[in-house]
C-alpha cells in the first residue's frame, strides 16, 4: 500500500508531540492579562509624614503604564482650613518631594502625572503617617494584645490600594506536632483593616479552628474578578476541631466580612467522623495519616488556565495528601490524592478501597518492585515525592501559565504532574526550603532552590539544589543535616541573579517553653551558580531580604529584634521590634516592614529618608510579587519576588 509522506509526517509530528514532557495546550504569552488583572486597578499609594512640624514627605508609585518622560505636579490643601481646593506647590521628576512650608499646619496632597506638557488623573488624597519610635508608620490597632499573628493584604474595596486582613490570637499558635490533640486556649480572630487604621469588621473562628498557621491558612485575592478581594480562609461549622465533618472553604465579602460562598474542606483521607466522645480509633485518625499530618492545610491562588484565578486547597504533608483545584464559583474542577498509600507496607484497607482504587495507586507507584518487596517484608516504603510546609505558585516555564509546587512535584492546569525530581538515591524526607524566582537570569525560564530537611534513610541526599522549569537539577550541595530555613534574595550587587540562603541544623529538639531549640545552625550563602560565598551566623535563621532603601540590593532584616543591614555590613536601622516580612505596600519603590511586638498593634514601617534616585516601577505591578504576598498569613517566610511586568489599564 502507497503511503502519502505528508500523511506521514503529520502522524509522526502528532506521535511525537504525545510524547513530550512540555504541559499540554496552548502556549500563551507570559504578558497575557488575567482576568483579575483587567479588572483590577493600582493606584499611587500615595503617603505623607509630617516630621517635626516644619516640613512633610511625601511619596507615590511609579506604575507600569507609566511613560518613561513622566513628571508629578503636586498639590496640597489645608486640613481643617478655610478652603477645601487643592493647590499646586511644586513639580518633580522623582516619586518622592519634600513640601518645605508647612508652617505647622496640617496637609493633605495629592500628585498629577505630566506628560508631554498634559496633565492625568489625579491620585487619591494621601494616607498620613503616625511616628512610631521615631519611625514613620501605618498603625492598626487590634484592641487586644497577641501571642500569635498573621497579616496578609489586599485590595478590599477595589481603590487600587491595599488593606489589611489580620489573624490573631491570645495562645501562642504552635506547630501540631509539639502538643497534638492540645486544645487552644483562645481562638483566632480575623480583622480587616483600611490602611488608615478604621476596622472594618471582625470575625471569631470559634473553638472549632485551633490557634496557628497550620490549622487556619487564609489568602487574599479578587477570586470572582469583580474588580475587588475578597477573603478566603478555613472555618469550622461545629465547637470541635476534630470534627471534620464541620470543615470548610469560606468565602468573605473583603469589606463587610458576610459570607459570600462556602465548599467543603479537602477531608482527611479514609476517615470517618468522630460522633461521640472518646478516644479515636486508628479509622478515625486517618489511615496512614495522623493528626500532625492532617492538621497541616494550604491555600493558593493559581491562574491554571493562563486566565482566571483557581483556588487551590491542600491538606497534609507527610504522608496522605489531599489537593482541590476550585473555580471562581467554588466549584471543584478537579482533585488528587497526592500521598501514596504505600506510606507504610502494612495494613492495606482492603475494605477502604476498591479494587481499581488500589491498581490506580500501585500504577502510580515509580519503585513497584521495591513496594511489593516492602509489603512482604512489612517495612517501611515512604513516597518520595512528599509535601512541603509552604505552597509556592509561579508561572516557572513563563507560557503564562501558573504551575503549583508541592513538595518536588510540580503540577499543571488539570491536575497532573508535568515534572518530578528523581534520582538515583532515595530521599524520604521533603524540602523545608521552596521558592520559585528568576534566581539564575542567565538561564531560561525561572529556577526553584529547594533545602531537604533529614528524614529516616542514612544514605538520602540532604542538602540544597538549584533545579529549572523542567525539574532539572542544575546544582546542588548534598551531605548535610537538617536544611531547617532560608530564603532567596538579590543582596549582593556584583554578583549575577539572586542569592541562596539555608541553615543546616545537627538536630531540631521541642523546648519546653514552646519554640524549637536549634542545634549547631549552620548559615550556608550560595550564589545563583551554586558557588558558597560564606557561612552567614546563626542570627540569619530568623531574617527576610527587604529592599529597605531602594537601590535593588536587599537589606538583611533580622526579624526578632528589628535591625537592618547590608550583607557583610554593620547595622544601618533598628525598629526594636519583632518584624513579620516586607513588601512594597505604598509610596515609592522601596519595601515597607510589617512589625507586630505584641502590644495590641500591627507596624508597617517606612524609610521616610529622601530618595533621590532614579524612580523604578513598584513591584506591586508585578504578577509573581502580588501573588507572593496573598500568602504571608500561612506557614513558612514568603519572600515576594518580582516575575514581570504586566500591562495595565487606567486608573479610575
Amino acid at each position: 500500500m502507497k503511503i502519502n509522506k505528508s500523511f506521514l509526517f503529520i502522524i509522526l509530528i502528532i506521535i511525537f508531540g504525545s510524547c513530550s514532557n512540555k504541559p499540554n495546550g496552548n502556549s500563551i504569552s507570559s504578558l497575557g492579562i488575567y482576568s483579575d488583572e483587567e479588572s483590577g486597578i493600582l493606584g499611587r499609594g500615595l503617603v505623607s509624614f509630617d516630621k517635626n512640624g516644619d516640613h512633610t514627605q511625601i511619596s507615590w508609585r511609579l506604575l507600569p503604564e507609566d511613560p518613561k518622560d513622566v513628571s508629578f505636579n503636586i498639590y496640597r490643601k489645608e486640613i481643617g482650613g478655610k478652603h477645601e481646593n487643592y493647590k499646586l506647590i511644586g513639580h518633580t521628576e522623582l516619586t518622592s518631594y519634600t513640601d518645605k512650608k508647612t508652617l505647622g499646619k496640617r496637609y493633605a496632597y495629592s500628585v498629577r502625572p505630566v506628560t508631554g506638557g498634559r496633565e492625568g488623573q489625579s491620585s487619591r488624597e494621601s494616607i498620613p503617617l503616625t511616628p512610631v519610635g521615631g519611625k514613620a508608620a501605618l498603625v492598626l490597632n487590634l484592641g487586644q494584645p497577641h501571642k500569635q499573628i498573621r497579616v496578609v493584604t489586599g485590595d478590599l474595596n477595589g481603590d487600587g490600594e491595599p488593606e489589611f486582613v489580620v489573624a490573631y490570637s491570645g495562645y501562642q499558635g504552635v506547630d501540631p506536632y509539639e502538643t497534638a490533640w492540645s486544645k487552644s486556649e483562645d481562638t483566632i480572630k480575623v480583622a480587616a483593616f483600611l490602611p488608615t487604621g478604621e476596622r472594618l469588621w471582625v470575625m471569631d473562628l470559634g473553638r472549632g479552628i485551633e490557634a496557628g498557621p497550620d490549622y487556619q491558612p487564609m489568602v487574599v485575592w479578587d477570586l470572582d474578578t469583580d474588580g475587588r478581594a475578597e477573603v478566603i480562609l478555613k472555618t469550622n461549622k461545629s465547637e470541635d476541631p476534630l470534627n471534620y465533618e464541620g470543615e470548610r472553604i469560606t468565602v468573605l465579602d473583603g469589606m463587610t466580612g458576610k459570607i459570600k460562598k462556602e465548599s467543603k474542606w479537602p477531608p482527611v483521607p479514609w476517615s470517618t467522623i468522630r460522633k461521640t466522645p472518646g478516644a479515636l480509633s486508628d479509622v478515625e485518625k486517618g489511615i496512614w495519616s495522623d493528626y500532625n499530618n492532617d492538621s497541616r492545610n494550604y491555600l493558593g491562588i493559581a491562574h491554571l488556565d493562563g486566565k482566571d484565578p483557581y483556588l487551590i486547597a491542600a491538606r497534609g504533608t507527610y504522608k496522605a495528601q489531599k489537593m482541590w483545584a476550585f473555580d471562581k464559583n467554588m466549584h471543584r474542577v478537579w482533585e488528587r490524592d497526592l500521598g501514596l498509600d504505600h506510606y507504610l507496607a502494612e495494613g492495606f484497607p482492603r475494605h477502604h478501597v476498591g479494587l481499581w482504587k488500589r491498581m490506580e495507586k500501585f500504577w502510580n507507584i515509580d519503585d513497584k518492585t521495591k513496594h511489593l518487596w516492602a509489603r512482604v517484608k512489612n517495612i517501611p516504603n515512604i513516597d518520595q515525592y512528599r509535601a512541603s510546609h509552604r505552597l509556592p505558585i509561579a508561572d516557572i516555564n513563563e507560557d503564562g501559565k501558573e504551575e503549583i509546587l508541592w513538595g518536588e512535584r510540580c503540577i499543571g492546569e488539570k491536575g497532573e504532574d508535568l515534572w518530578k525530581i528523581k534520582e538515583r538515591t532515595p530521599y524520604p524526607g521533603h524540602p523545608d526550603i521552596v521558592f520559585a524566582a528568576d534566581i539564575l537570569p542567565s538561564h531560561k525560564g525561572k529556577e526553584i532552590f529547594y533545602g531537604r530537611e533529614g528524614g529516616v534513610g542514612k544514605s538520602e541526599k540532604i542538602g540544597v539544589c538549584l533545579a529549572d522549569s523542567q525539574g532539572n537539577i542544575l546544582w546542588g550541595h548534598w551531605g548535610y543535616h537538617h536544611i531547617d530555613t532560608g530564603w532567596v534574595g538579590k543582596i549582593i550587587a556584583d554578583q549575577e541573579g539572586m542569592q541562596c540562603l539555608a541553615i543546616d541544623l545537627v538536630d531540631k529538639i521541642e523546648a519546653k517553653a514552646g519554640p524549637w531549640e536549634m542545634i549547631k545552625p549552620l548559615g550556608l550563602l550560595w550564589a545563583s551558580d551554586g558557588k558558597l560565598i560564606g557561612n552567614p551566623p546563626a542570627s540569619f535563621y530568623e531574617s527576610i531580604p527587604v529592599d529597605w532603601d531602594g537601590d535593588g540590593i536587599r537589606e538583611i532584616v533580622f526579624m526578632k529584634d528589628g535591625r537592618i543591614q547590608k550583607y557583610g555590613g554593620p547595622d544601618i536601622e533598628k525598629l526594636t521590634v519583632p518584624c513579620l516580612w516586607g513588601a512594597d505596600l505604598f509610596g515609592d519603590h522601596r519595601e515597607e516592614i510589617v512589625a507586630a511586638p505584641g502590644d495590641g498593634n500591627v507596624y508597617v514601617f517606612f524609610n521616610t529618608v529622601v530618595l533621590v534616585n532614579t524612580p523604578r516601577i513598584t513591584p506591586m505591578g508585578d504578577r509573581q510579587y502580588k501573588n507572593d504576598l496573598s500568602r504571608t498569613a500561612m506557614q513558612a517566610t514568603v519572600v515576594p519576588t518580582e516575575g514581570g511586568y504586566i500591562p495595565r489599564k487606567s486608573r479610575r
